[in-house]
């Protein structure tokens, strides 16, 4: 009978860390096509080695774009974006969802233009929660696909927001914590003759 126990337990504590703790995320997300992305960062693996729990809790590695591509940003309505991850499945097939929601306020032909695109498209998001945290919604078996959400509203009053309402959701098999390159995915890769 094995005893490898693929992940090695350890004491949590409560360190908040000298910065403390700030619900949110930042109001601007990292995005692109699932399809344009060359090589995705690997998930932990306690079937070769035993993982420590930080270690078990993160992706190694960085999105790296194909030739010709890259990865954009979209800046948000501040204090008005959410990134869940829920637990889903039967027994023996707890799995996660991640979920992203976030609003853009004023209605704009480019960002009925990004919903339009993304509806139907597999894409990948990178969040970042407001203590620095980011996380990748995607992988190379699984995109983002945008889910039904409150959508697009005039607005009735002077009260009420002009805006956009979309929401996207990810399935994966493990809740993991991205660490990898967010500044030269943004720019684009050259196509080599």
């Amino acid at each position: 009978m094995s005893t490898k126990k693929f992940i090695t337990l350890d004491d949590v504590d409560n360190n908040l860390g000298n910065d403390g703790n700030m619900p949110g995320i930042i109001p601007t997300l990292i995005y692109g096509y699932q399809e344009d992305v060359a090589t995705w960062p690997d998930e932990p693996d306690g079937t070769v080695t035993e993982l420590t729990l930080d270690a078990a809790g993160k992706l190694t590695g960085d999105v790296i774009m194909k030739p010709g591509t890259r990865a954009y940003s979209l800046d948000f309505t501040e204090d008005v974006g959410t990134f869940k991850m829920n637990t889903v499945g039967e027994v023996d097939s707890i799995h996660w969802k991640y979920e992203l929601d976030f609003i853009k306020a004023k209605i704009q032909a480019k960002i009925l233009g990004f919903a339009n695109a993304a509806a139907s498209r597999k894409m990948f998001f990178i969040p970042t929660d407001e203590n620095g945290v980011q996380y990748l919604m995607g992988n190379k078996r699984r995109g983002a696909s945008m889910a039904n959400g409150d959508g697009v509203t005039t607005g009735a009053g002077s009260g009420d927001r002009n805006q956009i309402s979309l929401k996207f959701e990810f399935r994966t098999r493990k809740a993991l914590a991205y660490e990898g390159d967010v500044e030269d995915i943004l720019i684009l890769v050259p196509v080599t003759p």
